[in-house]
């Protein structure tokens, strides 16, 4: 097991006079941070070193502790060391229709996969791989975290947004559905009555040895006669809930937005999938209105962007890799960048390509993040807010960063390039800083090579601030400098990372799985801490050899032959 980096990342600032912090999830833990002197402020869960050291001094047993077994529910069950030990085995050979690569042991606890907050800094709502769980939290004073509801879903989670009135929650799964629940649950809410299982009877063929005289219809009739009862129907979630729209593809991202129309608002709901799709469906009252799709993408759709200056615009990412601009209203494909020339130089310089590991048609677009803060710089401040974008790819060391104008059309204004592969961005909205969480476990521009050498402890957060390098023909109004259209924005490192990164050196951090198993040890392209930091590669569809091996792999066929031609 190897120290967990921090793979969600949300920073927040309280509408009270309270001071800006950063919500940093560790595997299952969630470290409160202070962006002002970087200190910690608090973690949650709890944790339980010290209440283990304290039951093991109670027990007078001084011995190596039994292991701990996880079950569905919140309970720990006490294993003995023997019996667990036996229960791990390693299987050697492949057996007709066995998986060819292992599944991935899970850890004690789940891993936080999102962070969501309201716009008050008050509530706090996470969502954990696993269990497939919502939870939420209180902020408390000091940024302490205190859990008031948590709710499990039937199926893995993919994306969580607040409704623009922060009342309720969006949910959407990986099997295609859009849930809505209520941020708190309501008080008076009882579940529905079940339906009428005590009326069922078990079952009892209508037929009987004087109307079935063959062999076969004998047995058949004993073999139905055996039948046990039928079962209930399986229970749908067992707390308020809505079902608001589905797909027929696995869906990958959900975002919702209101525009005004005339002297109303009208709310919609905007979802991507594996299928390159991207539809445009009215608010939570009407969701199963579909009103258009954005097309043109060909390849699965990653990640959605409402532009919060202009919410008309949508920037889509995907696995071609692409962003794609788009007025969502009507459908309408505005720009596209394709990573290109210059964007492309920068990219095969991080990841060096030469290696022949990984190629550009097989980068994802993991996130995009918006940026239209008040600019810091080296003179007064500037109250001609910039709009830009940073884009990530995954696995890779680089944050692309570009300009939107109101017509929709991108143009790269500067690539970062950090010391290990980006896995979240928070930006602060109170510094005008951003905050880069990087993977210390793999080797830069990897998802399957760990790192080579032991990674210096101060490499957990790299942080920027947006500068402006004011020129000479800039125009003063009272205290305020305006910036002219030629004004150069620059993003340049700040020293909030030494404050941030001395602190998360020391503070507890959750575990990721780092040995390889012995049956995949000549396999250097699996990581079992890749397969829990980085998935979107796995959605991209498999097509011709590829597809038949895939189908082969999931059928347990020791070989399939094509059809000739």
């Amino acid at each position: 097991m190897v120290a967990a980096p921090f793979q969600t990342l949300c920073c927040v600032q309280p509408v009270e006079d309270r001071q800006p912090f950063l919500l940093a999830a560790s595997g299952p833990l969630i470290s409160t941070f202070d962006l002002k002197d970087g200190s910690l402020l608090g973690q949650w869960p709890p944790s339980q070193k010290k209440q283990n050291q304290n039951d093991t001094t109670a027990n007078g047993d001084t011995s190596r502790p039994a292991k701990r077994q996880k079950l569905d529910g919140d309970a720990l069950v006490e294993l003995p060391r023997e019996e667990s030990e036996e229960s791990i085995e390693i299987i050697s050979e492949r057996k007709k229709g066995e998986r060819r690569k292992p599944k991935v042991e899970h850890t004690t606890l789940p891993n936080v996969s999102h962070i969501v907050v309201t716009s008050n800094g008050k509530t706090v709502i996470s969502v954990t791989s696993e269990d497939k769980s919502v939870t939420v939290l209180d902020v408390q004073l000091g940024g302490i975290l205190d859990l008031k509801s948590r709710r499990s879903m039937p199926k893995r989670i993919c994306s969580v947004v607040l409704t623009p009135d922060e009342k309720n929650i969006l949910v959407g799964d990986k099997f295609g559905d859009v849930y809505l629940l209520p941020l708190h649950p309501t008080d008076d809410w009882t579940p529905p009555a079940p339906r009428d299982d005590h009326q069922r009877r078990p079952f009892s063929p209508s037929a009987t040895e004087l109307t079935v005289h063959t062999k076969g219809n004998l047995e058949a009739l004993k073999q139905q006669r055996l039948q046990k009862a039928p079962q209930s129907k399986r229970v749908g979630p067992q707390f308020e809930h809505k079902l608001l729209l589905g797909h027929v593809s696995l869906l990958t991202d959900v975002a919702i937005t209101e525009i005004p129309i005339g002297l109303k608002t009208r709310q919609y709901i905007l979802t991507a999938d594996r299928d390159e799709h991207i539809r445009v469906s009215r608010g939570v009252r009407q969701a199963h209105i579909i009103e258009n799709y954005c097309l043109g993408h060909h390849e699965f759709v990653s990640k959605l962007c409402i532009v919060p200056w202009n919410p008309e615009l949508l920037v889509a990412g995907s696995g071609e890799p692409s962003l794609k601009v788009y007025r969502w209203q009507t459908g309408q494909l505005l720009d596209e960048e394709l990573f290109k020339g210059d964007v492309k130089q920068d990219i095969v310089r991080c990841l060096g390509l030469e290696q022949g590991e990984r190629s550009l048609d097989h980068l994802v677009v993991s996130n995009i993040w918006p940026i239209h803060h008040t600019v810091s710089g080296h003179s007064p401040r500037s109250t001609r807010p910039p709009h830009l974008l940073l884009a990530a790819l995954e696995g890779v060391p680089i944050v692309l960063s570009y300009s939107l104008t109101d017509e929709g059309r991108l143009k790269h204004h500067q690539t970062l390039t950090v010391g290990g592969n980006v896995l979240d961005i928070g930006v602060g909205p109170a510094l005008w800083e951003i905050v880069v969480s990087i993977d210390i476990i793999h080797k830069p521009g990897s998802m399957k090579i760990l790192h080579p050498e032991e990674v210096p402890k101060t490499d957990y957060f790299e942080t920027f601030a947006l500068f402006s390098n004011l020129p000479n023909d800039t125009s003063v109004e009272g205290s305020q400098a305006v910036l002219s259209p030629e004004a150069e924005l620059r993003w340049e490192r700040s020293s909030l990372a030494m404050l941030l990164n001395d602190t998360a050196s020391t503070v507890e951090k959750g575990n990721l799985p780092s040995e390889t198993p012995q049956n995949d040890k000549d396999n250097i392209n699996f990581s079992p801490a890749g397969e829990i930091l980085y998935g979107l590669e796995n959605l991209r569809k498999k097509r011709g050899q590829a597809a038949v091996e895939a189908e082969q792999e999931e059928m347990g066929e020791e070989e399939v032959v094509p059809p000739e031609a």
